[in-house]
């Protein structure tokens, strides 16, 4: 039996007809949903359609921070027993805050005009644009200003975005819960894929695929994986379960094209890696990936992760001497199949790009100051190995047999025997790095104006 790590909270979005006189603001929404049929659920398990919700984040665009506390909105009345993991936004989940348990009473928000239907169903599902029209009307986005207490007229100036978060109430283990697609990929981690096991049709694929990207925004990609099939842990967290509003001023300018993947220095050593899903892969069937680089084969063996889930894998090499262009071919064998096939990577050389040396006597009357780069920075990362253990079911396997007695009677034995029909059950051992660094920059001692502490 797997041990259960913390209390969960799940909302649930239950979205509903606009009123016809709804005004509407200029905010434009970068949504678009996915999804398909689910069932009803047994037991202590189960999520009814319509318990649903979104959490609302307003978010600084300069620097991808929230800079409101998120707010609950749904159509339903919910008790106070529901268990959740307090007001965190997908993006503070990204920067580093990890999943708590909130003993807290849930605070929600019912809006005068009922959300339209976001999650779906076997009963259907909502209708896209309306989704929109909802969440970029004057109406919702001054409810949003009204309860945050942040200037109407300063959300909109195009120096915020509003993120959406779809959120499921279900009952898991007996318990009412709410929680965001991405809360529930990060507590079925903890659980080691019990919440999946028991809950699939919803938290992996119904809620992350209720909202995802249709352009890349806030760091976050456009989703172009299925919109009908199950999605694994990594793939919510990165891609799914979240919608933005954004205003005309704030609009993402087309992402550039690069001609490669990934970028490496010569001389280097790297790692390069993919994502392997598709059926399950235990060792029963286990999944092999190769990578060919440079006339040579990397393979990796014993690939395992459950049905509908995925497993990363990767490779260390080092880089060639000489600037280059290199195509890297990923395959696989034994079931599944990777993120990429193809991987272009560009070796480069930075010794070739020495920065100039100016002399006392060069000018350059038209200079003027550059603007500050404003890259986006990655300096953390989890991820996780899917590792498999059996688990054993034994069953006795009948075979009678007459057996014949000394005085010529006779009687039934049953000679049978013990099996395993077992099956195999994953675990979840997840991993996290981070990057720091300072720097300290001061002129040379033999700067004459250079100032000195004395």
């Amino acid at each position: 039996m797997r041990r259960i790590i913390g209390i969960l909270l799940v909302l649930a979005l239950m979205l509903t007809t606009l009123f016809s006189t709804t005004a509407y603001a200029d905010g434009e929404g970068n949504i678009d949903h996915g999804g398909g049929g689910l069932g009803s659920g047994t037991g202590e398990n189960f999520w009814n359609p319509g318990d649903e919700g979104v959490r609302v984040t307003v978010i600084k665009v300069s620097d991808r921070t929230p800079v409101t506390v998120p707010i609950d909105f749904t159509n339903k009345e919910l008790t106070s027993t529901i268990r959740h993991f307090g007001k965190v936004s997908k993006i503070s989940y990204r920067n580093g805050y990890e999943l708590t348990p909130d003993t807290s009473t849930y605070r929600y928000k019912n809006p005068d005009i009922a959300i339209p239907k976001i999650i779906r169903s076997a009963s259907g599902s909502g209708d896209i644009e309306e989704i929109k029209r909802y969440f970029c009307s004057e109406y919702m986005i001054k409810t949003i200003s009204n309860i945050t207490g942040f200037n109407y007229d300063t959300l909109i100036n195009g120096e915020y975005k509003i993120l959406l978060e779809p959120i499921a109430y279900l009952t898991f283990n007996g318990i009412k819960m709410a929680m965001t697609a991405t809360e529930a990929a990060l507590y079925d981690q903890l659980l080691g894929g019990e919440l999946r096991s028991k809950m699939v049709s919803l938290t992996h694929k119904n809620l992350p695929l209720a909202m995802f990207l249709e352009t890349p925004d806030l760091g976050y990609p456009a989703w172009a994986g299925s919109k009908t099939e199950r999605v694994s842990n990594a793939d919510i967290i990165s891609s799914l379960g979240l919608g933005i509003v954004r205003f005309k001023d704030n609009v993402d300018p087309p992402p550039e094209v690069s001609a490669y993947d990934y970028e490496y220095r010569v001389n280097t050593e790297v790692i390069t890696a993919v994502t392997v899903r598709g059926g399950q892969a235990d060792p029963d069937h286990p999944v092999s990936a190769t990578f060919n680089i440079g006339g040579r084969s990397y393979r990796v063996n014993n690939v395992y992760y459950p049905d509908g889930d995925s497993q990363l894998v990767w490779v260390r090499w080092t880089t060639p001497s000489i600037p280059q262009t290199m195509t890297i071919h990923v395959s696989v064998t034994g079931g599944g199949s990777p993120s990429k096939s193809v991987i272009t990577a560009r070796i480069s050389d930075l010794s070739q790009n020495e920065p100039p040396n100016p002399t006392a006597n060069d000018r350059n009357d038209s200079y003027t100051t550059p603007g500050i780069p404003d890259n986006p920075q990655k300096t953390s990362a989890s991820w996780g190995v899917w590792s498999p253990w059996w688990h054993e079911y034994w069953v006795w396997i009948s075979h009678w047999v007459w057996v014949v007695d000394g005085d010529g009677d006779g009687h039934w034995e049953d000679h049978g025997w013990w099996e395993d029909h077992g099956w195999w059950e994953f675990d979840w051992n997840p991993y996290s790095a981070s990057l720091s660094a300072a720097m300290s920059v001061k002129p040379d001692d033999k700067v004459p104006t250079a100032w000195v502490r004395r």
